[in-house]
């Protein structure tokens, strides 16, 4: 009876020291994509203000650019990025549209 209690106990505890650890480690990649648009917003090549969603993980920029061009800004971007020394979470990306495409997505450039 023992051994199935302190086995029990062994397992809560585990489970719990992983969801402290877990909670306790610091996603940044909000505050990150809040800062990303800030500096993107100060560059006069984007057609309206950036924003950003955590539901989603992405910030949205749109550029008056050919999808060609548009996929040239993920380096920069990127650039930017690691200057700023900012990190995101796995899946966060930059989708760009283009007001010449409808607004559609011409260019993904993964954060």
């Amino acid at each position: 009876m023992r051994n199935k209690f302190a086995a029990g106990m062994f397992c809560f505890l585990t489970i719990v020291t992983a969801q402290y650890a877990d909670s306790s480690a610091t996603d940044e990649s909000a505050e990150n994509a809040s800062l990303l648009c800030k500096i993107l917003d100060g560059n006069d090549a984007l057609t309206q203000a950036s924003e950003f969603s955590a539901e989603d993980r992405t910030v949205n920029i749109s550029v008056d650019r050919s999808p060609e061009d548009a996929k040239k800004l993920c380096p920069e971007i990127s650039a930017i990025v690691e200057y700023h020394e900012m990190t995101f979470t796995q899946g966060w990306t930059v989708q760009i549209t283009s007001p010449d495409s409808g607004y559609d997505v011409v260019a993904i450039c993964p954060l």
